[in-house]
């Protein structure tokens, strides 16, 4: 069925991220772009229409959508045929926008052996995986801040080279990988990871529309095109081809756009006075500045271009300490270029930047002296390779026991291929290469046979999803306990940044406790959220504890392979009951804790000479760890968490009947 996807010059607002696509889709060498923005705020349909926009190409019918034209951008066999001057097989299509799955395992983004060939006809062939079905187009991730990490891998090496390279199974096949890498998150999940950050060349920031005409001109178009998808795109084709002629006829300026050695050093200038790391900002500065000139037909750079590029390239590369908020990119830069920047009568001129206008039709004015047949054929090629993590985190030389990303656990089906085994039972993820291994040893041939079968086994890196239930009853007890909650949080999600593991809060006050943080890896909405915290005189022990509870069920519902934690801060004096008895409810929540294989922490915050309260009950019946607060401060709670987090990892190895390497010490 053909999809109709709402025009692209019907999008309604959000300017800065239709310029950041159309950038990327006149010169590739911007490396992509990552948007960043509440849900709801038409990111996905943006990236969509832009595919829809753009003018056909040309691809070899090969499974990985070769170039016809260019051998670097061919695999192996088309580039022998092209060497040899034969002909090949050319398709003229639409740019695809291939989507990576969140759940996509290893073997279906990279492509994985052909088993009926390599046993059958004893040919290495691979099935192509998502960076074949990309290349030449626009591979889109949604929610790319959660993305495994073994998959982020395997993007940051073909993203660099532009090759996806497949070497398993005793094969190695190589074919070209070159998109357009379009990211979409939403901050308040989690952070992104700090290598695959800097490999999008420009961010974006993206908010729902605040004023009323805005948001009434967007239920119009959403109206008027799901009621007739044909005939809304056919009032705005005229549009739309101006659009595509324009993206044409810069790709073909690009190559003219020339940028003077003063706005060079201005933008080294920049570069250094934002701290950002490594050398791919500074060209990637240079870069989109030339792109925005040939988009808006000129040859020559301007202030005003470097402006644009520096607020596109910057922001997602400045240096900032956890919590702390983002720093104003374009007062800088202005500041910056009006110290150095040169005088307007040297910046510019009618000789050395020679501006092009379309006719009515989109095409160049029949005076340019830009030749129509021009092709930009350079060679773009990310020479840098992954750069340390955005957040410098100042070390406290305690040794500290791994979770998050440090931790892996063994599985079938996720994760990547580390070993092979004998089958327990029946299994659908074989191991090839060992099985191949296994039936020539004993018979000497590749008759395949029922105990010559292995199955693969892979390592997943398994992170703790940790929720505090803090009490905020208003005492001055709970008030210091409250505060060493709130920095424990704090130092978490610290560590947190370079790992996967979530931290929620939960606070009990009132006539009900109040899921004051759902579980976040963002330091950013940790500390938004945290900043002030309700207290009142009442304590919902029980509906504190049951919310902590419903928290950690969805999360093991979502993710069966997560460490769930729970830290229960409180006096345990409980006097608002859910139904009838607190002491009995909290007790009775406890033992289901300890049935989910919850893992819980009591910090006792009792001062008084006799002890009212219940924390030594909850936490026998929970199974979980107890402690009073004067024998731990914040850095004694993180302490605790991660050997609990260890703890959890190596249990779960144990019951599998497998170890993974971090948990055999």
């Amino acid at each position: 069925m053909k999809r109709t996807v709402l025009p692209f010059t019907a999008i309604v607002g959000q300017p800065r991220l239709k310029q950041a696509l159309i950038l990327n889709a006149i010169n590739h060498g911007l490396l992509g772009v990552l948007v960043r923005g509440e849900k709801g705020t038409g990111k996905s349909t943006a990236v969509r229409a832009l595919a829809d926009l753009l003018p056909e190409i040309e691809v070899v019918r090969c499974p990985f959508n070769c170039s016809p034209d260019n051998p670097s951008l061919q695999c192996e066999t088309c580039s022998e045929i092209y060497m040899r001057g034969e002909e090949l097989h050319i398709l003229t299509r639409k740019m695809k926008v291939v989507e990576l799955p969140l759940g996509a395992t290893e073997d279906r983004v990279t492509g994985t052996l052909d088993i009926e060939k390599a046993l059958r006809e004893g040919i290495k062939a691979l099935e192509p995986g998502i960076l074949a079905e990309a290349n030449q187009g626009i591979l889109y991730i949604d929610e790319v801040n959660l993305l495994d990490d073994h998959l982020v891998d395997i993007l940051l090496d073909s993203a660099a080279m532009g090759v996806n390279i497949i070497e398993r199974e005793g094969i190695s096949v190589s074919h070209p990988s070159r998109f357009i890498l379009v990211g979409t998150m939403n901050p308040e999940e989690g952070e992104i990871r700090p290598q695959l950050l800097d490999r999008f060349g420009l961010s974006v920031d993206i908010k729902g529309m605040k004023h009323t005409e805005e948001r009434i001109r967007i239920i119009e178009v959403v109206e008027e095109f799901e009621e007739n998808p044909e005939s809304f795109s056919k009032k705005y084709a005229n549009e739309q081809e101006a659009l595509r002629k324009r993206i044409l006829k810069a790709r073909d300026l690009l190559g003219k756009v020339k940028l003077s050695e003063d706005l060079m050093k201005i933008i080294v200038e920049i570069c250094l006075e934002f701290e950002v790391h490594g050398h791919r900002a500074d060209f990637l500065i240079a870069r989109t500045a030339k792109t925005i000139a040939a988009y808006n037909q000129r040859t020559k750079v301007t202030v005003e271009d470097l402006k644009e590029a520096a607020e596109l390239v910057l922001p997602h590369r400045m240096r900032r300490m956890p919590f702390e908020e983002p720093k104003p990119v374009m007062e800088k830069v202005e500041s910056i270029i009006e110290q150095k920047a040169p005088s307007p009568e040297s910046e510019t001129s009618e000789q050395d930047n020679e501006t092009y206008t379309l006719d009515s039709n989109g095409e160049m004015d029949s005076h340019s002296p830009v030749d129509k047949q021009l092709k930009d054929k350079k060679k773009l090629f990310d020479i840098l390779g992954p750069r340390k993590g955005e957040i410098k985190l100042e070390k406290d030389k305690k040794r500290r026991t791994g979770s998050g990303r440090r931790t892996r656990t063994l599985s079938t089906h996720d994760g990547k291929y580390v070993k092979a085994r004998l089958p327990e039972g029946k299994t659908t993820d074989i191991a090839i290469d060992a099985t191949i291994r296994a039936s020539a040893a004993r018979k000497g041939n590749l008759k395949i046979e029922k105990e010559d079968l292995r199955e693969k086994v892979r390592a997943k890196k398994v992170s703790s999803v940790i929720v505090f239930v803090v009490d905020a009853s208003g005492s001055m007890a709970a008030m210091r306990a409250m505060e060493m909650s709130k920095r424990a949080v704090m130092a978490l999600l610290e560590d947190a940044y370079q790992k996967r593991d979530k931290v929620g809060f939960v606070v009990v006050a009132g006539d009900k406790a109040k899921i004051l943080l759902y579980p976040t890896s963002s330091v950013d909405l940790a500390a938004k959220y945290l900043r002030k915290l309700p207290t009142a005189g009442k304590t919902p022990l029980s509906d504190g504890l049951y919310q902590g509870l419903q928290v950690l069920k969805t999360q093991l519902w979502k993710n069966r392979n997560i460490i769930p934690i729970m830290v229960l801060v409180s006096d345990g004096r409980g006097n608002v009951p859910m139904v009838n008895n607190v002491k009995q409810e909290a007790v009775a929540i406890a033992h289901e804790i300890k049935k989910r294989g919850i893992y819980l922490v009591v910090i006792d915050y009792d001062d008084g000479f006799l002890k009212l309260g219940y924390n030594q009950e909850i936490a026998e019946a929970g199974d979980g760890k107890y402690y009073r607060l004067e024998e731990l401060d914040s850095e004694s709670v993180v302490d605790v968490v991660k050997r609990i987090s260890l703890f959890g990892e190596r249990l779960n190895a144990q019951r599998q009947g497998r170890f993974s390497p971090e948990s055999k010490n």
